[in-house]
């Protein structure tokens, strides 16, 4: 899916694979996980002829999957194809389906939660918590380990703070216009690597503190084989309504990449119309802002 509501399927869910790749486990990547397993089995839907068949449901196709239930082969995508599922911020429309099919893991085969630290860290303290959901990872109180965190690194050319609600006074980073973009990247599947950046997401106001950026992330998925590259973002706010601009190092990478041909895409989000006014875009982007911020990446 590519909502954030107001209905609880189609949230936000994004399946990526490498097409050098076979069928096989640990040879996809989940981005965010509004929706999960529901979504695999609409992908699985039956039709009527091959013909009825969208490009997705094809390749998720019977004669690729070992079970004859949609049900089940569903339940092995996520379980056994799936080598993680990395979250790009905490809003419930980009985890709940993670959290709800948590339940179907086990602590013989655990599921790789990924995000930047702060991400994870926020899933831990508020869902994690054996109070809105039993601890099915493997860090805190009480632990029954079908779920293994993972903590992404980052760049630190993308500006302030580390994400951590008691480091206020952290210093801005220098963004630079020109820095190594192979350096960060991580293997998350077979013949997958990633790379995190952060990105501001709005400002959220906290008692008796200042207001403060929330962040989201925007991740490089990069075909091992071919060295091509796809960017995908969170949700995430214009550098020039932000209070913690941090678009522009995501921008300047892209370009590096885009100009040795090795960018093949962009999915980014764009949640309002372009009659929105500036101050209700909540964190995200409308039409003349996206243009906006692609003229950054132009320039």
């Amino acid at each position: 899916g590519a909502s954030g509501g107001p209905f609880e399927f189609g949230v936000s869910g994004y399946l990526i694979k490498s097409n050098t790749e076979p069928w096989a486990k640990n040879t996809l990547v989940a981005i965010d996980a509004g929706t999960y397993m529901s979504g695999v089995m609409q992908a699985m839907r039956p039709a009527t002829s091959l013909s009825a068949l969208s490009p997705s449901q094809q390749q998720l196709g019977t004669g690729l999957l070992p079970y004859v239930s949609p049900l089940t082969n569903a339940a092995y995508v996520v379980r056994e194809l799936v080598a993680a599922v990395c979250i790009t911020h905490a809003h419930l429309d980009h985890l709940a389906g993670f959290v709800i099919n948590s339940a179907c893991f086990t602590a013989e085969n655990p599921k790789k939660l990924a995000g930047l630290p702060w991400v994870v860290d926020a899933v831990l303290k508020h869902i994690f918590n054996n109070a809105i959901w039993p601890n099915m990872s493997n860090e805190g109180d009480d632990p029954i380990g079908m779920v293994t965190l993972h903590r992404f690194k980052y760049s630190s050319h993308a500006a302030a703070g580390d994400g951590d609600d008691d480091n206020d006074d952290e210093p801005v980073g220098v963004i630079e216009d020109s820095f190594d973009d192979e350096d960060g990247y991580e293997t998350i599947a077979n013949g997958l690597d990633i790379r995190a950046f952060r990105v501001s997401h709005g400002c959220v106001h906290y008692t008796g503190k200042a207001p403060k950026a929330y962040e989201s992330s925007a991740y490089f998925l990069r075909d091992k084989h071919s060295g091509k590259e796809i960017l995908m973002f969170g949700d995430v706010e214009p550098d020039s309504v932000s209070m913690t601009p941090q678009n522009r190092a995501v921008w300047i990478a892209a370009a590096q990449k885009f100009g040795r041909n090795k960018l093949s895409a962009i999915f980014i989000e764009c949640s309002y119309a372009s009659i929105q006014p500036e101050h209700s875009l909540f964190g995200h982007l409308s039409p003349p802002y996206l243009i906006q911020e692609l003229k950054m990446f132009a320039s």
